[in-house]
């Protein structure tokens, strides 16, 4: 007899987070995955504890905290019996080097566990030489032991998949590919929308992960929307009296549910990194298995995107014909100008098309049906 599907709700969110696409891509895939109309309807399991705003505490006072977070798995989930089915977002966003007791303990009941895989620190630091001991036992409990225990785990991209399967030792047909994040909510923006209207980037602008927004070309007009940035920029209200066709316009930063109307400009940017030349770096090489959210909320305003040639979510892009890639920042102006209307129109159409299927929330619901599917 099928049973109950369940979705785990956290809610730690302080309010600069909500600028970012943290909160967006979580609280979107809970809103396609809770609506009515189908017979997939997974219900909301509250998990109302906050274990992410005492870091710095002493050792003995995190461990209480992790202790008290596990407490509060246990107490929602205990009524989760054969059959059910709970899908986590993942990370957890309340961390706790015990979850992976909780799951532990629902495996043997037989529930049947979902993972969304958002970001995995275990592999984006891979590449970082100077983590401690502490921190890889604690990306150890985090997130290797507790993704080790799921049935099934949704990934960004088969590249993700495969590194996945890897890293953490996870047979390969756990995995379920996801190949972009939808994106809910919103209009699609009402601003000027041309090839030369200039690129927008928008996202986390702080120099530690992105630096190259320091390093841009000088020949692009560059429409910067987010949080943390810290250089020099004209005003939205100035480059609109100056008309500029090149240089940096700051538009500041705006709610997720919000910035979809917002935005201004011909093209999204996907990039990432301290250099303009490449990506590269953590965070930039990080693109090669990740799926960026700024790539949904961009085609979910029908504007087609550039990004980085070598970055996952590439081949999806010129697979749908709703953007162009490229091997560095230099070589945007060129493309913009060497672009006839008829081919801009296309990609614009081709980026509508897209975005449509993310406001609907396609993406997200094949692959659960996908992951349910396969239940044994």
């Amino acid at each position: 007899m099928p049973g109950t599907y369940y979705i785990a709700c956290e809610t730690a969110f302080t309010e600069n987070e909500k600028r970012l696409a943290s909160e967006k891509a979580r609280d979107d895939i809970t809103r396609i995955l809770t609506r009515g109309g189908s017979d997939m309807t997974f219900r909301e399991l509250s998990i109302n504890f906050d274990t992410g705003r005492w870091m710095d505490h002493p050792a003995f006072v995190q461990i209480g905290e992790h202790l008290k977070a596990k407490r509060e798995w246990e107490k929602k989930t205990k009524s989760l019996t054969r059959g059910d089915v709970l899908l986590v977002q993942f990370p957890a966003v309340n961390h706790s080097l015990f979850l992976y007791r909780v799951l532990k303990s629902l495996k043997k009941r037989g529930v049947y566990l979902i993972a969304v895989l958002h970001d995995v620190e275990a592999i984006r630091g891979l590449k970082r030489r100077n983590k401690s001991l502490k921190n890889r036992l604690r990306k150890y409990f985090e997130e290797i032991l507790c993704l080790r225990y799921f049935d099934r785990l949704i990934v960004h991209n088969d590249r993700m998949g495969k590194m996945v399967a890897k890293a953490m030792n996870i047979p390969a047909e756990k995995l379920i590919n996801l190949e972009i994040f939808d994106y809910l909510g919103g209009e699609a923006c009402r601003g000027r929308r041309d090839k030369s209207a200039g690129v927008i980037i928008a996202g986390n602008l702080t120099p530690v992960k992105a630096g190259y927004v320091y390093r841009l070309p000088e020949d692009v007009r560059w429409n910067l929307y987010g949080v943390n940035f810290a250089g020099n920029a004209v005003s939205a209200e100035k480059a609109a009296e100056l008309d500029l066709e090149k240089g940096v316009v700051y538009y500041g930063s705006y709610p997720a549910e919000e910035i979809i109307e917002k935005l201004e400009g011909g093209f999204g940017l996907v990039w990432d990194g301290p250099s303009s030349r490449t990506c590269e770096g953590v965070y930039g090489e990080y693109l090669r298995i990740n799926d960026p959210h700024k790539t949904s909320l961009y085609l979910a305003a029908g504007i087609p995107v550039i990004i980085w040639k070598e970055a996952a979510l590439a081949p999806f892009i010129l697979a749908h014909e709703c953007g162009v890639t490229v091997g560095s920042l230099s070589e945007i102006r060129e493309i913009i100008a060497g672009m006839d209307e008829e081919t801009y129109a296309k990609l614009r159409e081709n980026a509508a098309a897209v975005g449509r299927l993310l406001t609907a929330g396609e993406f997200t619901a094949r692959a659960a049906e996908k992951a349910i599917a396969d239940r044994e």
